[in-house]
């Protein structure tokens, strides 16, 4: 499978003596003063490949034996020169050597008079040296590299010329090398051998999609094959495939992931959405996409959405910005994503109106950090989605803005901790809590927690009770633990096609995950508790929702407590108290037509599922099913394809037509695998692999639409979008500098952990050791 595929599928062209053109009289340039008869075999050991002999100067010759259909012949014609080369390279291969095409001859009017193809082995070994001469011919200071040649004025060769509607005809054919041939393991380094195979270079891909090197690819090639020899390549043919694939996208990546996005969404009937921003200059500096996965999963989970710009993803330093979600299996979900050159209120802007006009409508909750670009653009262009800013981000701030010593209170921060978290606190409880621990540790005077509090509207959970599904994110750490999945496919030096194909491969492996999720789910779970209402719950959420549920439900049955009920003409009203947050009493009411219940709690406004109180108020009103007004869409099984129109309608033909030539590719591969399994180590079972696969190589070349324009295009175009050609020009990004970016002030907590000087030991004052390893705690003897 090492062999050059174009070469592999070319068929010998017949011996044809020419009668009507003029025969050259060439002579052979090495004259041997021996007939072959008393040529004298030195081959030692591989005389099956090559015979050898002395030459009348002196020199020691190597011809090879190979079948007289694979040699070259004088008067042989080709319909094209290049049908000429591959058919001297073929040879080459055989007999152990490496083809160079060499010096075209041409008359006063350039037009050809010869072409010369010879051994790879012709000319000088100094053919360099001149470069290392100075402007008077003398050889410079200029420091040499360590290379070597392989040239030693072979004179194997083949000369052409044309021949009319004939083609080319060879006229000149030199068999001798004055140099071994390659055999055995050597036959591996040949060019001719190590080349690239397509199925290789989906391979290399492939891997660079997993954020596997050109290296760790050709191991595990090699692992695959069963050997090196098996490889047909070389490390540095792998490294040099991906590094014309980089090359090949250069200063067109803007263009080709444009023209990507473009072919994407005319292959998608328009499903997929993408839209793009330039400076005056015209350099790309937005971009955003989603696909029609994207929009689906947005229809059923975009209650609230999460986004944290992450850095380093492109070799341009443009921030990437995904769109997340929750799905119905308490995982993440990717909505959207983009690319931005700069953080900055335009950029931001651009970015929430191209999600607006993809996805239709605003989410209702949006959380992010504590950006004011971000807040300012959320506010001007999204002023219907209720803003939330990340707690983690605010809290993580503490010990820097209280000190060491406050930050280290194990009861003020359990204090705070109580007031800021809690889901259950109204408003005014929240703020009685807050003042409390304020005055205790008399903070008035701290500006930092002032404005926290002035601006608590903002981040603590209280002030967000009314808004439907806010307690699914209080924290940025959904779009930061996306931004962590993402890293595992992407390198700082992608190219924005390189990165958007990481990207896709993120995707395939989160939308995988998902699949698995929507197949555990149809298994019913087993109960915890004797209660028909379980058994219902157990039917209805996804396994994950149902162990929420099912905690909701086991701490109805042993941690709650009716201590009053009352009854009108249409309601049960009880007074539930609720022994894991601290005794303290809730209000839910069943109403007796359609059992709909209400906690003061809201736990299901914000989280979407019933509470511990509601389910223990049913329980005391006989109810054995979920009432169906409780049952949220997103939390249900097979959530897309129920209620979502682009999930049910498109998203199975498209996920069914992505990857079928991959697959099909793969399963052509496997099952060639197979017949060399088979087909082990008879000789006669290989022969007929052979025949069957050089049989299906002829009819595939004869296919085969070899234009020019195929032949000389580039082997990266089938994996990247060709160079497009329009006029519409975008040039590449510029490298830009967002956060993170060059120096910054430190704070004093980052210099202590750096120089280690923060601890000292309590005994002798000393730093680089506590206590209980210091030196002085050794008694004498």
């Amino acid at each position: 499978m090492s062999t050059n595929e174009e070469a592999s599928g070319y068929e010998c062209s017949p011996h044809v003596e020419s009668s009507d053109s003029d025969q050259p009289n060439v002579e052979s340039e090495i004259e041997s003063s021996e007939s072959e008869d008393d040529i004298e075999d030195l081959n030692d050991g591989n005389e099956s490949e090559f015979r050898s002999f002395i030459g009348a100067d002196g020199i020691k010759y190597f011809v090879p034996n190979c079948d007289d259909k694979e040699k070259p012949q004088t008067n042989q014609h080709f319909p094209a020169l290049e049908d000429a080369y591959l058919f001297y390279l073929n040879y080459g291969r055989t007999c152990g050597f490496d083809v160079n095409k060499s010096t075209e001859k041409s008359d006063k009017h350039k037009n050809m008079l010869a072409k010369y193809i010879e051994c790879n082995r012709a000319g000088s070994p100094h053919h360099n040296k001149s470069k290392l001469l100075d402007e008077n011919g003398v050889e410079g200071k200029k420091k040499r590299r360590k290379t070597t040649s392989r040239r030693c004025y072979c004179k194997a060769k083949i000369i052409l010329k044309p021949a009319g509607h004939r083609g080319f005809v060879i006229m000149s054919f030199v068999e001798e090398h004055n140099h071994p041939l390659a055999t055995g393991a050597a036959r591996m380094f040949l060019r001719c051998n190590r080349n690239v195979s397509i199925d290789q270079q989906h391979f290399i891909m492939d891997c660079a999609r997993a954020k596997i090197g050109a290296t760790r690819s050709h191991a595990i090639a090699k692992e695959l094959r069963g050997s090196y020899e098996d490889v047909g390549a070389t490390v540095a043919d792998f490294k040099n495939f991906s590094r014309d694939v980089k090359i090949r996208i250069g200063d067109h990546d803007a263009k080709m992931i444009l023209a990507k996005f473009k072919l994407k969404k005319e292959t998608s009937n328009n499903t997929f959405y993408y839209d793009y921003k330039v400076d005056k200059q015209g350099h790309l500096t937005g971009l955003f996409w989603t696909d029609v996965i994207g929009q689906a999963n947005f229809d059923v989970f975009g209650d609230i959405v999460s986004f944290d710009p992450t850095f380093r993803t492109n070799r341009y330093n443009m921030v990437f910005v995904p769109f997340t979600g929750v799905d119905n299996h308490w995982k993440n979900v990717t909505f959207a994503a983009g690319l931005l050159a700069k953080e900055n209120y335009k950029n931001f802007k651009w970015l929430l109106l191209a999600f607006n006009k993809a996805m239709g409508r605003v989410p209702p909750c949006v959380i992010t950090d504590q950006c004011l670009a971000i807040k300012k653009a959320l506010n001007r262009w999204w002023s219907k989605a209720k803003h939330r800013l990340c707690m983690w981000h605010i809290m993580n701030k503490l010990p820097s803005k209280v000190g060491p010593t406050l930050s280290s209170n194990k009861k003020f921060v359990e204090n705070l901790k109580s007031a800021v978290y809690s889901d259950h606190l109204t408003p005014d409880e929240f703020e009685e809590r807050w003042n409390a621990v304020i005055s205790e540790y008399k903070l008035e005077s701290n500006t930092w927690l002032t404005e926290l509090f002035n601006i608590r509207d903002q981040w603590i959970p209280a002030y967000f009770s009314d808004i439907e599904m806010a307690g699914l994110l209080r924290t940025t750490s959904r779009s930061e633990s996306s931004n962590f999945f993402f890293q595992h496919f992407h390198e700082s030096g992608d190219t924005l096609v390189e990165f958007y194909s990481s990207f896709e491969s993120a995707m395939d492996k989160q939308r995988l995950r998902y699949a698995e999720n929507e197949n555990r789910s149809e298994q019913i779970p087993t109960t915890d508790t004797t209660m028909s209402i379980e058994k219902d719950a157990s039917k209805l959420y996804t396994l994950e929702i149902f162990y929420l549920v099912r905690e909701e439900i086991k701490t109805a049955c042993y941690h709650t407590t009716m201590q009053d009920m009352t009854k009108d003409n249409e309601k049960r009203h009880f007074k539930c108290k609720d022994d894991l947050l601290h005794d303290k009493i809730f209000e839910v009411s069943v109403r007796l037509s359609d059992n709909y219940v209400q906690c003061s709690c809201k736990f299901f406004n914000r989280k979407g599922y019933l509470c511990r109180h509601a389910f223990a108020a049913l329980h005391q009103c006989s109810v054995k099913h979920i009432p169906a007004g409780f049952i949220k869409p997103r939390w249900s099984k097979n959530a897309i394809k129920r209620h979502s129109f682009l999930g049910s309608s498109q998203l199975k033909e498209i996920c069914e037509a992505r990857d079928r030539k991959k697959l099909k590719r793969t399963r052509a591969w496997f099952e060639f695998q197979d017949c060399m399994n088979q087909a082990g180590e008879d000789e006669d079972k290989l022969d007929s692999v052979l025949t069957g696969v050089q049989s299906i190589n002829s009819l595939l070349a004869k296919n085969a639409d070899d234009t020019p324009v195929q032949r000389g295009a580039h082997r990266a175009d089938k994996f990247i979008v060709p160079v497009p050609e329009s006029d519409v020009s975008v040039l590449n990004p510029n490298i830009s500098r967002n956060k993170g970016c060059g120096r910054r002030i430190k704070s004093a907590r980052e210099i202590a952990i750096e120089t280690g000087n923060g601890r000292k030991c309590g005994r002798c004052n000393g730093s680089g050791h506590n206590v209980r390893t210091c030196t002085q705690n050794k008694e004498p003897v």
